[in-house]
């Protein structure tokens, strides 16, 4: 598992940079997602925290879902992806790192990431987790998706390549590494579900904390 990855600065820039191409990622994530968004099971009036809205198209999913008695608020790093955000949902945005997140402590019912940490240096991880306890009521729930390890060969195959092509330039991948999030949830007080996704050879886990 690679320690570091981009600069937080580097992220800003590279996402501000890739737009609406990152909706090309979908071809790789999309069953991912839609899996995690029905394990989150947002319901009508809930409080839901989305970091790292990306293009918006799941932070729409999240608003519909809560409805108009509900709270959903989008956190990013990147202004690009907050700005493509506005185009598919009208609801508050914020720009900031998800180190140290602007809100009261336990406000959220629902907090949902998609393929954020696997960006974020390993060391920085369990900080950003107890940011998302902070922010969740006792009886909420957390949803993760990330890139992790392969479970099959051809997920094993396409990580070594994607390792290989990492260790050339993180660039390249959008800064994104495998990881194994599970451990890191638990030792921040949640308790785990873990499932894995293959699309096109390309591994995701969708983890609930509660």
């Amino acid at each position: 598992m690679f320690q570091e990855t981009i600069s937080r600065e580097d992220a800003r820039q590279l996402y501000n940079r890739l737009g609406p191409g990152l909706d090309r990622s979908n071809r790789f994530e999309e069953r991912a997602k839609a899996l995690a968004l029905e394990l989150l099971a947002v319901e009508e009036g809930q409080r839901v925290l989305h970091v790292g809205v990306g293009t918006g198209m799941e932070h729409a999913v999240l608003q519909r879902a809560a409805g108009p008695r509900g709270l959903v608020v989008g956190h990013d790093l990147a202004r690009g992806m907050l700005e493509l955000t506005r185009r598919h949902a009208d609801t508050p945005l914020c720009e900031g790192d998800a180190v140290q997140l602007p809100c009261r402590t336990g406000m959220f019912d629902r907090i949902f990431s998609a393929y954020l940490l696997d960006l974020i240096p390993l060391v920085a991880i369990p900080a950003v987790l107890r940011e998302f306890r902070r922010a969740l009521r006792p009886d909420g729930r957390l949803v993760l998706v990330s890139l992790t390890e392969g479970v099959n060969l051809p997920s094993r195959l396409f990580v070594a390549g994607w390792t290989l092509v990492y260790r050339l330039s993180p660039q390249w991948l959008g800064g994104c590494r495998p990881l194994q999030l599970a451990p890191l949830l638990e030792a921040a007080g949640f308790a785990v579900e873990r499932r894995v996704i293959v699309q096109r050879g390309f591994p995701s886990e969708v983890l609930v904390g509660r």
